[in-house]
């Protein structure tokens, strides 16, 4: 910390601000419930000012200065608190279900027999890939995973297309029987 904003000047600076908050609080509390329509969360919100101003009182400042017009300015920590609040709000709201809206979402998977099932086959197709040559097994997860063009495949590979379709072909095949 340094000396300009030892504990000594910060209290200096904040004295005023929390004489003013004190007196002006049930204003500042109406303050709030008018931006965010919630009396108990404009409550919260002053009191998040309150503790603002005993970590950091008037951080904005420089030190020397003082706050001209308490009043105003605590009226615009409070709006910008309430804004905030606000904001974070709607943020939860967005990412949360209420409870009674719980039952409506979809569970991951219909039947976890059905997921067991297709997870197994899925690892019976991979190492079914895996008795297969590298090249082969690298067009396939290149064409069937990330969708690459069998043309563009052939290109890379210095094959035919023709080859490449079989090489897709062959693991398709490989893959079926191994799952089935």
């Amino acid at each position: 910390m340094s000396q300009s904003h030892s504990p000594g000047r910060r209290s200096d600076i904040a004295a005023p601000l929390l004489a003013a908050l004190i007196a002006e609080q049930s204003g500042l509390v109406a303050y709030a419930t008018q931006i965010l329509r919630d009396r108990s969360a404009a409550e919260d919100v002053v009191q998040e000012v309150v503790l603002k101003l005993c970590e950091e009182p008037a951080a904005d400042l420089r030190p020397g200065r003082r706050v001209e017009a308490p009043l105003h300015y605590l009226r615009r920590m409070v709006r910008n608190a309430a804004i905030d609040w606000a904001r974070r709000t709607i943020r939860e709201r967005c990412r949360f279900v209420p409870d009674e809206q719980a039952e409506a979402i979809p569970a991951p998977c219909t039947c976890p027999q059905d997921r067991l099932e297709q997870c197994q086959a899925l690892k019976a197709a991979l190492a079914a890939l895996e008795t297969t040559s590298e090249r082969t097994r690298r067009v396939f997860l290149a064409h069937r995973i990330d969708g690459i063009p069998q043309t563009v495949l052939a290109r890379e590979n210095g094959v035919s297309p023709t080859l490449v379709n079989f090489m897709i072909r062959d693991g398709t095949a490989l893959c079926r029987s191994a799952a089935a």
